[in-house]
């Protein structure tokens, strides 16, 4: 492991680095982890969930000593973590025909139960069974395309799980909470946007969590989100768990603390400019302001819990990948220590592939507390530790 010294500046915008420092240096520590995609990780780092290659099978692993912990079922998907690594939830498939079921699994007693049961302890599943195959479903059988339930996301103190589903009809998108301490699973109906795309398909988007589920986000409604010409509506988030505010634009991530809402579009929320207008809106007061950068998202995966530290890419694969102090307002080149210590930072690396959704690519990752950094390179994930 070779430790690499850098310094942040003010800005480090489309590779173009300004002579005058604003921020002590940091060193930074690579260490390899044995992955090569990771999907989720823990609040300090020592636990993250990833494959050993790309579309691999998923795993749990602790970091500091490469230690396989659990596998995950072969077809598990959309992977979260706890803030301590004991409860990691995820998806699986119960059939052909959109049908999933979201599962916890409790690292402290190697055990794995079904999030997506009833109060009463039934399996929820879709009110109306399709019968067809792709090949000849018909207009109004759409879903059977696509996943009828998503999402599966755990919140920081391991209580809460939430997911979407589209399982009446007309379409609209409801809102499933999970307290799985005492069982109880609350149904919020129809309270999202189904967004349709190519004309026969209808996603139900995934919802995200803050660490104690004072704040959940139900994302917009879009269509074809590499348009400035979307169809879209107002995002949702679900405050203490009883009462909705409806956002301007299309919210498609949200901070682990659930204070900051990363808005596509600007802070008035009149419009879609696209996907390089970017707004924070601040939960707490209400409050819409432009991204600064201007491009710069938060998100629970590649953002610390409060948002202070971000993994980012400017505008494109081809800018440098940095860590962005929001507090002083500086960058640190990750992209170039990481080539001085001898790794090849993976180009998505800190680049959401679908920016107004709330999915971001499984090439890079930030621990809550900000302090480690996981990066895709040539040499797999490498766990990067960075101290002042």
């Amino acid at each position: 492991m070779r430790s690499v010294v850098i310094v942040g500046t003010a800005a480090l915008l489309t590779g173009l680095m300004p002579t005058s420092a604003h921020a002590a240096p940091v060193t930074i520590t690579p260490s390899p982890t044995g992955l090569e995609t990771v999907h989720a990780v823990s609040y300090t780092g020592r636990y993250a969930v990833g494959a050993t290659k790309t579309y691999g099978r998923l795993r749990l692993i602790d970091t500091t000593t490469g230690r396989l912990i659990h596998l995950l079922p072969k077809k598990a998907t959309d992977a979260s973590i706890s803030d301590t690594g004991r409860y990691v939830s995820f998806s699986v498939p119960l059939d052909e025909y959109g049908r999933r079921a979201v599962k916890v699994y409790d690292r402290r007693t190697d055990r794995t139960i079904t999030a997506t049961r009833r109060t009463n302890g039934t399996l929820l599943t879709p009110a109306w069974r399709s019968r067809c195959t792709p090949a000849i479903c018909e207009e109004d059988q759409k879903l059977a395309f696509s996943p009828q339930l998503v999402g599966g996301q755990i919140s920081g103190n391991g209580r809460w799980v939430v997911f979407s589903a589209n399982y009446r009809k007309p379409a609209g998108v409801d809102l499933y909470v999970k307290n799985l301490q005492t069982g109880r699973l609350t149904l919020f109906k129809a309270v999202g946007h189904v967004m349709v795309a190519e004309g026969d398909r209808e996603y139900v988007q995934a919802p995200s969590v803050s660490r104690d589920a004072s704040t959940i986000l139900v994302p917009g409604r879009v269509e074809l989100y590499e348009s400035d010409a979307n169809n879209w509506g107002p995002s949702r988030a679900l405050r203490e768990r009883s009462s909705w505010l409806d956002i301007g634009g299309v919210g498609n991530t949200l901070t682990g603390d659930g204070r900051f809402i990363t808005v596509n579009g600007p802070p008035t929320g009149t419009g879609l400019a696209g996907p390089t207008s970017v707004s924070w809106y601040d939960v707490t007061t209400g409050v819409a302001t432009p991204a600064d950068p201007a491009t710069l998202r938060l998100t629970r995966k590649d953002s610390s819990r409060d948002g202070r530290f971000t993994l980012w890419r400017p505008a494109g694969y081809t800018d440098p990948l940095q860590i962005r102090d929001r507090t002083l307002g500086v960058s640190y080149d990750l992209q170039a220590a990481l080539t001085t210590a001898g790794y090849t930072a993976s180009m998505f690396a800190g680049h959401a592939i679908d920016p107004l959704w709330r999915y971001s690519s499984h090439h890079s990752a930030m621990s809550g507390d900000g302090r480690v950094a996981f990066v895709q390179t040539n040499a797999g994930v490498l766990a990067v530790r960075w101290t002042p």
